[in-house]
């Protein structure tokens, strides 16, 4: 018998995204307002990942306020409330729902969709652990449950760093050729541009490799995100 609070019913937001609701109190910049909503599935086991730069990685030890992802906390919520209070603000227009890579993750992404689908209407993206993806399948599903964009951060820009750092050379799960097969089969699912990766600079690649990334992902009818790297 456990407390913890597991998702899929408690999910983590971001730290912009839990003063936008009202769960802490802080300001904004310049008064800025946050119009997309962020969660992060939450497990006890954590993300199996042991991505070299990732502040999540199984390989990293956690520090007395948990581990944090990109250099900030992300407190836990119940996911009930946190769309009962989606719903009472029109300053949130997306919700964007990230998995990890646990076993779990693949079914519980799917109930958040659909859950925050019928109760909010509001647009939905999924960013995706590849490596839980073995087929089309659970694409479609979260296509049906409500996701009209999906995410895949690939990070490194070409083969050897990303075996280096999120592969291989880590004891890591993720694969470079799996990554790009299931952004195919993303794209073959929600359409051309509906589908986005996310690609770091500053993990070694050279100008002329990111580039090449780039047009490896534009010519598949990708969006892409970039970073730049600043470690955890």
């Amino acid at each position: 018998m456990t407390d913890y609070k597991e998702s899929p019913e408690y999910v983590q937001t971001s730290l912009a995204a839990s003063l936008t609701l009202g769960f802490q109190q802080g300001s904004f910049h310049r008064n800025a307002k946050l119009t997309g909503l962020n969660l992060l599935l939450h497990y006890k086991g954590g993300c199996l990942g042991r991505c070299h730069f990732c502040g999540l990685s199984a390989s990293r030890q956690e520090g007395p306020k948990g581990k944090t992802f990109i250099r900030v906390n992300w407190p836990t919520y119940p996911l009930n409330e946190i769309i009962e209070r989606s719903k009472k603000t029109d300053q949130i227009h997306r919700v964007c729902i990230s998995m990890v890579t646990h076993p779990e993750a693949l079914e519980d992404t799917i109930y958040v969709v659909r859950r925050f689908k019928e109760k909010t209407g509001l647009l939905i993206s999924v960013l995706i652990s590849p490596s839980l993806i073995r087929d089309i399948a659970p694409l479609a599903k979260m296509k049906e449950a409500g996701a009209d964009r999906l995410g895949i951060a690939i990070d490194a820009a070409t083969p050897e760093l990303f075996n280096q750092l999120r592969g291989r050379g880590v004891g890591g799960p993720h694969r470079w050729d799996h990554y790009w097969n299931v952004v195919r089969k993303s794209v073959s699912v929600f359409g051309k541009f509906y589908t986005g990766i996310h690609l770091i600079v500053g993990l070694g690649e050279t100008e002329r490799e990111m580039v090449e990334a780039f047009q490896t992902a534009q010519d598949a009818g990708v969006y892409t995100h970039l970073f730049s790297f600043f470690p955890e």
